[in-house]
């Protein structure tokens, strides 16, 4: 029951999101999200974007290796994911999330769902750009991909539409607003 409830819940938010303005995910929770997310991101990248790319592509070649190495980075960035998984419980469900929905069956729903959301995003048109910028940074840290895709992607919103159309990150303390 708890797993299905989570299922629904992760899965209706984006169309939930369309009726709401939601407000903003903080910069740091934004990126634990991403961080959270990389090891599904990968291999779905690989997936959606391997009948565009060259079989010699960035992607294509080592999105396994990519996924293994990027699983403690997730690991570490649960905690901080979580919490911003709960708040956006509490923000389109109306209220908090149940203390007895425990965090292993949350992050085995969940991860895979992100990843794949995310990876939803690029459009195959852009899986060349996709593949070359996953290439020049595969050398950071999980964290310090995390945290370049939220700035970019905040820098990228202009029109605030947010990540699928849901997912607001806030600007960093001291940026101008959006126009």
């Amino acid at each position: 029951m708890k797993r299905a409830a989570i299922a629904l819940m992760l899965a209706s938010v984006p169309s939930m999101a369309a009726a709401q303005t939601a407000p903003c995910v903080p910069q740091d929770q934004a990126a634990a999200l991403v961080t959270f997310a990389l090891p599904t991101l990968v291999q779905q990248l690989s997936a959606r974007c391997g009948p565009e790319l060259p079989s010699s592509a960035y992607i294509t070649v080592n999105a396994g290796a990519l996924a293994d190495r990027y699983r403690a980075d997730s690991a570490a960035a649960w905690p901080t994911a979580r919490r911003a998984i709960a708040s956006l419980f509490s923000q389109f469900l109306g209220q908090p999330m149940p203390a007895d929905m425990n965090s292993d069956t949350i992050r085995v729903l969940a991860e895979p769902m992100l990843g794949n959301l995310l990876a939803k995003q690029v459009s195959r048109q852009d899986c060349g750009i996709a593949d070359r910028a996953i290439g020049d940074v595969a050398q950071l840290s999980g964290q310090a991909i995390g945290r370049l895709a939220v700035l970019a992607l905040t820098v990228a919103d202009r029109k605030d539409k947010g990540i699928a159309g849901m997912l607001h990150v806030c600007r960093p303390a001291g940026a101008a607003p959006r126009g």
